[in-house]
């Protein structure tokens, strides 16, 4: 379960979020009418597409399972902007719910969440870390405990624009396990926004798995066709 502070801050976001979103009966995402609690309409949650299948990512003889519950594309890619770069956690709200779908429909094992994380000078700059966001509303919603095991000790270049070799050589030596202790013998479900070639999860997971965790899945929001 979350920390005391952990519950009441987030809490507090869910009253503060209620008063600003209070009457609010139309799309995120078209603007389009509403008359239900949704907070997308049937037709853009129609234009989310499915990733159903689970599949690897891998390097040396490393490999890992991961699951992303749709595509980077439509709709989804649309409600990814808004949470990493417009603040609108409604929109983090949806991305969580067709995560939760995913771990149900696959039954994934797990004991613990775990989520990617931001140097300290990225997350002073954003406010927040999406990452971060979903992993406690999926904690929330599992009753599972979040854990902040991980820290990114070397200031990346953006992946963006960059090719898979460059992405993973950029990722190599980035992430650090600041609590031992918290993943020892711990299966672990990695929870991230996007996953492109699966240099940063791959790297998550590689210092997780070294520094005694049973076992890592990844889990995204979405995933692109690489």
């Amino acid at each position: 379960m979350e920390h005391g502070i952990t519950k009441n801050l987030r809490f507090l976001l869910d009253c503060v979020l209620g008063l600003i979103y209070c009457g609010d009966e139309r799309c995120i995402l078209c603007k389009k009418d509403i008359y239900d609690d949704r907070t997308i309409c049937k037709d853009c949650e129609s234009n989310i597409k499915i990733c159903k299948d689970s599949f690897e990512i891998g390097y040396d003889d490393k490999k890992f399972q991961c699951y992303s519950s749709a595509y980077y594309s439509g709709a989804m890619m649309e409600l990814i902007i808004k949470l990493k770069y417009k603040s609108s956690f409604k929109a983090g709200d949806v991305i969580a719910k067709c995560m939760r779908d995913i771990i149900a429909n696959n039954h994934i094992d797990f004991d613990v969440f775990t989520y990617v994380p931001m140097t300290k000078k990225a997350l002073k700059k954003r406010g927040y870390n999406q990452a971060e966001y979903l992993a406690n509303s999926l904690g929330s919603y599992t009753n599972k405990p979040v854990i902040c095991c991980l820290q990114k000790i070397k200031e990346t270049k953006d992946q963006i624009g960059l090719d898979k070799t460059e992405r993973w050589s950029n990722m190599s030596q980035s992430f650090q396990v600041r609590n031992k202790k918290s993943i020892k013998n711990k299966k672990i479900l990695l929870i991230d926004d996007v996953l492109t070639t699966g240099a940063t999860a791959f790297a998550c997971c590689a210092e997780l798995l070294k520094n005694g965790a049973k076992k890592i899945n990844v889990l995204t929001g979405a995933k692109s066709r690489v």
